[in-house]
């Protein structure tokens, strides 16, 4: 081997020795050669003094490399180990008396000792063994102080060398010794990583720069047949334009993935396509972040160009690691607004991610955060495995390479949805001043305790001039109010449930006598009052229609920002847009009112602004056409929220929540009206509370609307049962609720003291819920 010393000399000089055989070579530093023949000649007389130096101490000991005398090497040699931790951290100084450090490893390994005697590697016209900058002498000389035992060194070394000497051809050997490095080096790899040579501490030490076999690029002569997937299209001004080149050339590593010519997936044959991924993969780890956006589309990219290649890598640390660290992102973004119209993307990387996260913690998470997107972003984007893979077919896909994972991933979420949701419940446990409490989140927290449950939270208040009425109900329109409610979806959202915020206002049903006490006014959209006899209100100017929209707009912008998923307007029982819907309550002659399409005017320019405001597929709507609480029930209800319905459907919101008749408030009622006209209208996702039991909700989605994507909705048993769902899917009888206990202010009983079952509480397996 060359000796490297620190005498500061020319870049490189050579000095014969008296006897002509000996060539000394000294050099500054390995950035300082400048000469690129000179600095071959220096490698190559390195190799081949090792060589002959290994030659001579052959013969000085009568042993011989071979694999039957290899014990005997081992011990002689193991007693002649250099002694390195002295050295300092730069330099690696190796004596030219003592065997050096590849001599000692061929001791340690008796495969090395053959492969380096073999004639290939003696007369290769480059040295296989190259140390060509600081960087690499450093982290050389840090492997070799671990030991000479280095499992992950050695096997390494070992696999360089069998690729020396086979002229870069693929065998057994080759294999085992890959296995073994991976192995070795999947034990050390730290989760934050992305590549291997993370592990030395460097930004890279190789990467598609190094080696003219890593600079790969589609075929120059058809460089325009591979074009940018087309669900990428749309968004290509987010990602940059060197994103952009590296997603098609995925698009072309997929075309060869998938060719009808690579044969069957032997490891062998898909190792023919390994320059092409590391080139992609080098390219992805030096691409700027943008934003989190491209951020989250280059961890997915940089997981579908692994999977690309053979099987050992669906098995190996790599993907977990990627896949982990996309859950973090999207997690970390998942109230962003820019997935916003980006919903199919979305959809792409929770799958992909989730398809090839390790079974345990990672996978779980994922299909949380698919639960937590189902009522607000991507569950009106498909309905069935046919229609998901279309969606996924738009961005990066193999069928060989993916179809397989994704369609597991996707089975094993179907199995564990189901379609039961809490309803809103007014429990008056705010503070005086409106704020939500330590107590509501413990509440909250409870009856998430299945992913994928979908939380209605109660009607929170949007306006300071609003609050003559429910004392200690929680209010949304403070940032004290919005700081204690993210504590609360901070909760559910870690039990892996969405959580959408109920707001409201009262209107004509608020407390008259309180309102006057607090100076605050009573306002409804006619001066008709609640009941025969009772306070009269005032009825409701322009501008004071107009303010309220802007206060549910602010309201809903609040709630986002305390960590909801969406908002829910409540247009039912008989407060404020209720009355303002029906002809029993508004009997104005302007633009609010007067006719079907006037009645609609204030809800219908409501959802628009709010839509506007935080995306439609975070709003929900709720009605009650059949209710007659509050003094509610128009004599024909079906003209008017036919009008609604449809409005309302053009906006694209998140689902439609009705009431049945067969519900008053919070009591049961012996309406037999349905819903089948509203059924008929809406196309999306529908919310249904009408007191169901068990099976009653299975008769409904199972047998009268198995068509429907319906999801039931339940109240007094979601607050007697906090793991409701769990008791469902498991057949348990259910707990009784107490009514007494429904509104005592501030106090934990009937709240959180409702037993969870032991079978709950002792972890017992999960079951079918209603089924799909």
């Amino acid at each position: 081997m060359a000796q490297y010393t620190s005498a500061r000399k020319s870049d490189i000089r050579n000095e014969p020795s008296s006897s002509g055989q000996f060539q000394f070579v000294s050099v500054r530093g390995p950035d300082d050669v400048k000469d690129q023949n000179a600095k071959r000649i220096a490698r190559s007389h390195a190799v081949a003094r090792g060589l002959q130096k290994k030659r001579d101490l052959q013969q000085k000991s009568g042993l011989n490399f071979r694999a039957v005398s290899c014990r005997a090497n081992r011990a002689e040699l193991a007693s002649k180990r250099i002694a390195s931790h002295a050295l300092g951290p730069s330099q690696l100084f190796l004596s030219f008396e003592a065997p050096d450090a590849f001599q000692t490893l061929a001791a340690e390994a008796p495969r090395l000792q053959v492969l380096l005697n073999q004639l290939k590697t003696q007369n290769a016209a480059q040295p296989v063994f190259s140390i060509l900058d600081e960087l690499v002498l450093k982290s050389l000389h840090s492997v070799l102080r671990r030991g000479l035992d280095d499992h992950a060194f050695l096997s390494a070394f070992m696999l360089t060398c069998t690729f020396a000497v086979t002229s870069s051809s693929i065998d057994k050997r080759y294999l085992c010794y890959q296995s073994e490095a991976l192995s070795a080096i999947r034990q050390r790899m730290n989760r934050s990583d992305l590549n291997a040579s993370v592990l030395t501490g460097s930004d890279r030490i190789v990467d598609h720069t190094t080696f003219s076999e890593l600079q790969w690029r589609r075929d120059p002569f058809s460089s325009n047949f591979f074009v940018l997937p087309p669900g990428f299209q749309p968004h290509s001004h987010l990602l940059g334009g060197e994103f952009v080149e590296i997603l098609k050339d995925i698009s072309a590593l997929q075309c060869i993935r998938d060719s009808y010519f690579l044969g069957t997936e032997d490891v062998i044959s898909m190792a023919h396509i390994d320059n092409h991924q590391a080139s992609i993969q080098s390219r992805l780890v030096s691409l700027p972040h943008l934003s989190t956006f491209a951020e989250c589309c280059h961890l997915a990219a940089y997981l579908c160009s692994a999977m690309l290649r053979c099987r050992i890598w669906r098995t190996s640390t790599v993907p977990s690691h990627l896949s982990f660290q996309l859950l973090c992102k999207l997690q970390e973004s998942n109230n962003d607004v820019i997935w916003e119209g980006r919903t199919d993307i979305l959809a792409w990387m929770l799958y992909i991610g989730g398809a090839f996260a390790p079974t345990g913690p990672i996978r779980s998470d994922y299909a949380s955060l698919l639960h937590l997107n189902q009522s607000t972003r991507i569950r009106w984007l498909y309905t069935s495995w046919p229609e998901l893979l279309a969606i996924l077919k738009q961005f990066i896909w193999s069928e060989k390479a993916f179809q397989s994972q994704v369609k597991g991933f996707w089975e094993d979420f179907e199995r564990d949805y189901h379609r039961i949701g809490m309803a809103p419940l007014t429990r008056l446990r705010a503070t005086d001043d409106r704020v939500p409490t330590p107590l509501m989140k413990e509440y909250y927290g409870q009856r998430a305790a299945v992913p994928g449950t979908l939380i209605i939270s109660e009607g929170a208040i949007i306006s300071a001039s609003d609050c003559a009425g429910f004392p200690n109900a929680p209010g949304i329109w403070r940032e004290d109010q919005v700081t204690a409610w993210r504590a609360i979806t901070d909760e559910v959202h870690s039990k892996g449930c969405p959580i959408f915020c109920q707001l409201f206002r009262f209107g004509r049903a608020a407390d008259a006598e309180s309102a006057a006490e607090q100076g605050l006014p009573f306002l409804a959209p006619s001066a008709i009052p609640i009941e025969n006899g009772g306070p009269v209100p005032r009825a409701m100017s322009v501008g004071e229609i107009e303010d309220t929209i802007l206060d549910f707009v602010q309201s809903s912008q609040n709630a986002i920002r305390a960590g909801f998923d969406g908002v829910e307007i409540n247009c039912c029982n008989g407060y404020l847009l209720d009355q303002f819907l029906q002809d029993v309550s508004n009997t104005r002659t302007d633009a609010y009112g007067g006719s079907v399409e006037n009645r609609s005017r204030f809800l219908n320019n409501l959802i628009k602004a709010v839509a506007n405001a935080i995306g439609p597929q975070r709003v929900g709507l709720r009605l009650s056409p059949w209710g007659t609480f509050q003094g509610m029930r128009m004599t024909d209800p079906i003209p008017q929220f036919t009008d609604v319905i449809l409005k309302t459907r053009r906006s694209n919101i998140a689902y439609l929540h009705l009431v049945e008749s067969r519900i008053s408030g919070a009591e049961d009622s012996d309406g037999h009206e349905t819903l089948d006209f509203a059924y008929d209208l809406w196309e999306g996702p529908l919310l249904i509370a009408g007191g169901y039991k068990t099976e009653e909700a299975r008769e409904l989605v199972d047998k009268r609307y198995p068509d429907k994507d319906i999801m039931v909705i339940f109240g007094r048993r979601f607050l007697a049962n906090p793991d409701l769902v769990f008791r469902i899917q498991q057949g348990l009888e259910l707990n009784a609720h107490d009514r007494s206990t429904f509104y005592v202010m501030g106090s934990p009983v009937g709240y959180v003291d409702y037993p969870f079952s032991n079978e709950y509480l002792t972890g017992r397996g999960v079951g079918e819920v209603v089924s799909r």
